[in-house]
């Protein structure tokens, strides 16, 4: 996953729905001046490369590097391969970023100098309705990462308890009606499009707007696949797989995911926090690429 948004628009061609160039990465100035910073050669491994559009940057500006761009999305992956075919210097692979540890050991390559984690959704996810991952859009409510591979979102939904379902809410979109919205869901099932769950969402609570949509449709994504678990795997694999000095980027759009790096570059001995702590989009980005408000940037050394 990666929060590389697109303009509201969609934006396709003939071979993958997607245009890549249309795709804006997030806090890309600030990520490659602290990525780039004294590295001439070396790893810099992208955990979350989505549609390429950090990379495209970090492997413009530091050529005397290898790049390993991993994504969970097979359809990222497929733009990944096209868009750096003919570039020597970078490995695509498909995988969460929990395999980099087996994936550098398979490509015999050393421990990485960089790394960079985009933790929001990519627009590959977000403008195809055949997702599931966008209230926008009439679609399949999926919101799996890998389609090959666990449950739907749907499933899930007609599967649990009122409880689990109010728990998931009010855990991963951190959203105080979770217990009324979850009465509704069970109360509506079998819940089976996008569209069908924002109507639910809607009708349960008084003057229902986008922000608490964007809650429910979060939790959700986050259950679904598993991205708490995923990062905790990360954050206890990380010292494993990069070497002293390396630097080591976040951008987060979610309080718990921020709190967990806060915690790691703060906390955890053998990292030390970059100053400033934390970097926010500045006014020039955010009108114009609105997806963006949300993320912020945080950055820490290994020692």
């Amino acid at each position: 996953m990666c929060a590389e948004r697109s303009n509201e628009e969609s934006h396709r061609n003939p071979d993958n729905g997607i245009d890549p160039m249309s795709h804006v990465p997030v806090m890309a100035d600030e990520v490659l001046e602290f990525l780039s910073h004294g590295h001439n050669e070396g790893l810099l491994v992208d955990g979350t490369a989505g549609a390429g559009g950090h990379l495209g940057l970090l492997s413009g500006a530091l050529p005397g590097m290898t790049f390993l761009a991993v994504d969970r999305d097979p359809a990222a992956v497929e733009i990944l391969i096209s868009r750096f075919r003919d570039n020597p210097d970078v490995i695509v692979r498909q995988g969460s970023y929990t395999d980099i540890p087996e994936i550098i050991s398979e490509l015999g390559l050393q421990n990485a100098s960089a790394a960079l984690f985009d933790l929001g959704l990519s627009s590959i996810q977000l403008d195809d309705p055949q997702r599931g991952f966008s209230y926008r859009f009439e679609g399949p409510l999926d919101m799996r990462f890998d389609d090959s591979t666990g449950k739907t979102a749907a499933e899930l939904l007609n599967k649990m308890t009122e409880k689990e379902i109010a728990d998931i809410i009010y855990n991963y979109g951190e959203e105080g009606r979770s217990r009324k919205i979850a009465k509704a869901i069970a109360g509506n099932r079998p819940v089976r499009t996008t569209l069908q769950l924002a109507q639910i969402v809607n009708a349960s609570v008084r003057r229902g707007s986008n922000k608490i949509l964007s809650r429910v449709f979060q939790a959700l994504r986050i259950a679904v696949n598993g991205e708490l678990d995923q990062l905790e795997m990360l954050i206890d694999e990380l010292d494993g797989w990069t070497e002293a000095g390396a630097r080591i980027a976040f951008i987060t759009f979610h309080s718990i995911e921020d709190r967990k790096i806060k915690l790691l570059f703060r906390d955890t001995p053998g990292y030390r926090q970059h100053s400033p702590r934390w970097l926010v989009p500045g006014e020039d980005e955010v009108r114009r690429n609105s997806r963006a408000r949300s993320a912020r940037l945080r950055m820490g050394i290994r020692v």
